[in-house]
């Protein structure tokens, strides 16, 4: 984990992905320690819901996540624009969501690097289920779409050069 968080530091522009409860936010945390900006989608959403989106239809805490996500590159551009290195802390769980982000950096002649937090089911699972929805990194998610996470989720392919770190 040090050594990854190290290779991280050396960027402008760092993209955590992962599955809920792999440790993204733990490792962001540790970059933001070392001067970084991190930028949250569950800050966002968190921000504007509260505990009420866990409550929501599926449907539309997809909708939602979708919201944060565009607030989420206008958040990066801005960071970006003004010098700052930023540590992006969302799930990036499609390879199309990562290429856009990483297509972004590139515009404004960055070269990202994408930190992908590796774990296995059954210790996301212990992880989740200790959460109380209290904040932002504290959101409810339900065994059901964990699972649909973790098999949806997109690992990334060798051409995205990430860093790959064994959750904590």
């Amino acid at each position: 984990m040090r050594v990854a968080i190290e290779k991280a530091k050396e960027a402008q522009v760092v993209i955590m992905c992962g599955v809920s409860g792999s440790g993204k936010t733990f490792f962001a945390r540790r970059l933001e320690q070392a001067g970084f900006c991190r930028i949250s989608s569950d800050d966002i959403v968190w921000n504007k819901y509260g505990s009420d989106f866990t409550h929501f239809p599926l449907q539309r805490q997809k909708e939602i996540f979708m919201e944060a996500q565009h607030e989420l590159v206008q958040q990066m551009v801005s960071l970006i624009d003004t010098g700052n290195k930023v540590v992006v802390d969302s799930t990036m769980c499609r390879r199309s969501k990562r290429d856009q982000m990483r297509a972004l950096c590139i515009s404004k002649g960055i070269q990202p690097v994408i930190v992908y937090i590796s774990a296995p089911l059954h210790i996301l699972k212990e992880r989740v289920s200790e959460r109380k929805d209290t904040g932002p990194d504290d959101l409810i998610v339900d065994k059901k779409n964990l699972y649909r996470f973790y098999t949806n989720f997109e690992i990334p392919y060798i051409d995205e050069n990430a860093i790959i770190c064994n959750s904590i």
